[in-house]
Parts: C-alpha cells; structure tokens; sequence
C-alpha cells in the first residue's frame, strides 16, 4: 500500500457538506483505551486548516474521493520505502473508525 503524501486533499466517506480533509500526518498512533493503535492518516479540515491540536483520523478505505496529491520528490520516494517497512513490521493494532 502507497500512503498519499502531506499535504493530499481528500474526501472522505460521510463527510457533511462536502467537506474536504487535508493529510497531515501519516500512521499516526492513538491510545485507546490503553491500547496503542494506527491509522493510515491524520488530517484536519480544509480549507480551514488546524484550529487546535486536535486531528481526525481515517484510514485510505475511508476515503472516497482524492482532489489533490501532494508535493512528491525523491525524499517522498524514499520515506515511502520507509512507511511500507513500518506497516509491514509493526506490532501495533490497526484501527478502524467503525470500532470508534
């Protein structure tokens, strides 16, 4: 799995009124419940950006419509090789927003 790079502008399944997320952060982890976990992704809404540092999280099954990529070079590149080991070898649960 390719995770989207920062700065992407999704929608997500269900969202009201059309609102559109932006990608800031990628696996990030949660504890619920004093249990650890992951995401594919944090975001916050867009255009309106972070307001506090509260973040929503989804996942890429979540996401229903991609209007924009963001910036991809050679660093992206090669983080993503990093990102795949990561899911490849963690030992954290992922969670799913239907068990929130």
């Amino acid at each position: 799995m390719k995770l989207l790079p920062l700065g992407s502008v999704i929608k997500l399944k269900g969202a009201k009124d059309n609102q559109k997320a932006l990608i800031t952060a990628r696996l990030p982890l949660l504890n619920r419940n004093n249990e650890i976990g992951y995401f594919h992704y944090a975001g916050c809404a867009y255009p309106q950006g972070q307001f506090s540092a509260d973040s929503f999280f989804f996942n890429e099954e979540d996401i229903l419509e991609i209007y924009h990529e963001g910036y991809i070079d050679e660093d992206e590149e090669k983080y993503q090789e990093i990102l795949q080991k990561s899911l490849e070898e963690t030992e954290y649960k992922h969670f799913k927003l239907e068990n929130f």
